[in-house]
């Protein structure tokens, strides 16, 4: 009898680490809301009771993938982060701040586009302390996610597959699963099994191909180049700049400009918000190219 491969094993385990995400994430996602409903009720966090269901499910997700990933890891006999091929990084401010300035000013000029050809136009107040939480919300979300697809899925897939393999599957799982929103509206009444409700309609912006060209595209190139940043400089200093920096530039955006144009008007070059349209994805290969040249001038200074 032929012996399965390690590489197969390694994905196999892989792939139900990820089944089995999708299954906690929703069973987590009532619980998560029911809790988000109490603190609105006692006057903490109040803006968790207009939040919708549909985001527990996301944040449902993350919580299933992280509480997995060390069992996971063990599972591959990941004994340390050296094993999924992170080092100490003695430049890592200096790497998070690149990141970030490369993409939030990216982010801003493509901003200031829409806004000089009347896309968007500028709000007459700004809400400053919803900008802050803003802030604060990209640096963890950025934190977590870097830690969970480029370091430890990318890390792990890198000890299995070649290294563009590796980076190419890991995109697409990422942009995949950012991508998911379910067309449905949320339950009347959250259940238990409220979250297994919205898997099958999960998939319902893959029937939109001006989205998928915009949307999905946009986010597969952000995670090539988080991955690719990540390779390069062996550590997720870089990478957690690039994404708070892109985060705080969409949501951002969102808050302090309203819409002039309707969505239909400009696609496919523009749709709803930064991420999505092919102005979106030129503008991330742009940033990518910025970074690409600064990397490569950094190691060339090594040589010399």
């Amino acid at each position: 009898m032929a012996k399965t491969s390690p590489t197969l094993k390694a994905l196999g385990k892989i792939i139900f680490y990820l089944l089995a995400t999708v299954l906690l994430g929703a069973l987590l996602a009532p619980p998560l809301y029911w809790g988000g409903q109490w603190l609105a009720g006692h006057g903490i966090l109040t803006w968790l009771a207009e939040t919708p269901f549909r985001k527990f499910f996301h944040r449902g997700l993350l919580v299933a993938a992280l509480v997995l990933l060390w069992p996971t890891a063990r599972w591959l006999r990941v004994a340390s982060v050296r094993a999924l091929g992170l080092e100490p990084n003695p430049l890592r401010w200096r790497d998070a701040g690149a990141g970030f300035a490369a993409s939030f000013l990216m982010m801003a000029a493509l901003a200031g586009l829409l806004v000089a050809f009347h896309v968007v136009e500028l709000r007459a107040r700004i809400p400053w302390p919803d900008l802050g939480s803003i802030a604060i919300s990209a640096v963890v979300v950025s934190v977590l996610e870097e830690w969970l697809f480029r370091g430890a899925i990318l890390g792990l897939l890198a000890r299995s597959l070649p290294r563009f393999s590796a980076l190419f599957f890991t995109s697409a799982l990422f942009s995949v699963l950012h991508f998911l929103k379910p067309d449905t509206a949320d339950p009347q009444a959250i259940g238990w099994l409220s979250g297994f409700a919205l898997i099958p309609g999960a998939f319902a912006q893959f029937r939109e191909p001006w989205l998928v060209l915009g949307g999905f595209t946009t986010l597969f190139c952000v995670g090539w180049i988080l991955g690719w940043a990540r390779l390069q400089t062996r550590s997720l200093w870089m990478a957690i700049g690039l994404h708070t920096g892109w985060v705080v530039g969409i949501m951002g955006f969102a808050k302090v400009t309203k819409r002039l144009m309707k969505t239909q008007e400009t696609l496919p070059w523009f749709g709803g918000d930064l991420k999505v349209g092919l102005g979106s994805v030129a503008i991330v290969l742009l940033t990518g190219l910025i970074v690409w040249a600064a990397l490569r001038a950094r190691q060339q200074g090594e040589t010399q």
